[in-house]
């Protein structure tokens, strides 16, 4: 579970490292030559459709990576079990063969006379 959340926070911290510098805004000649109009809402607009766009597939990305350890992880446990599973049919056959030396040897006590 640690490792789940460090693969987040550095994909977080990557993901900060890569944002761009913030841009100024537009910026319109005055029509009077007063001060410069700026239209802050529409920067405001488009910096906010970026930044929810970036946002969307930062999670699709997060999404997919989750999903393939997800899968791998149960693959492991999967090829895991069936080690195990293959190993105790074998110690189980060892201990058959075992028992059925040792009936066998009781069965054919060798006599010394």
């Amino acid at each position: 579970m640690s490792r789940l959340l460090y693969f987040f926070l550095g994909a977080a911290g990557g993901n900060l490292r890569s944002l761009p510098a913030p841009s100024i805004p537009e910026q319109k000649a005055p029509l009077n030559g007063s001060e410069p109009q700026v239209n802050y809402q529409a920067h405001y607009n488009r910096d906010w459709e970026q930044e929810r766009a970036r946002v969307r597939q930062f999670s699709r990305s997060a999404e997919d990576t989750v999903a393939e350890l997800s899968e791998a992880t149960l693959n492991t446990i999967l090829q895991a079990t069936e080690a195990l599973k293959a190993k105790m049919a074998e110690h189980r056959a060892l201990r058959e063969e075992e028992r059925r030396m040792e009936e066998e040897r009781r069965r054919n006590i060798p006599r010394l006379v």
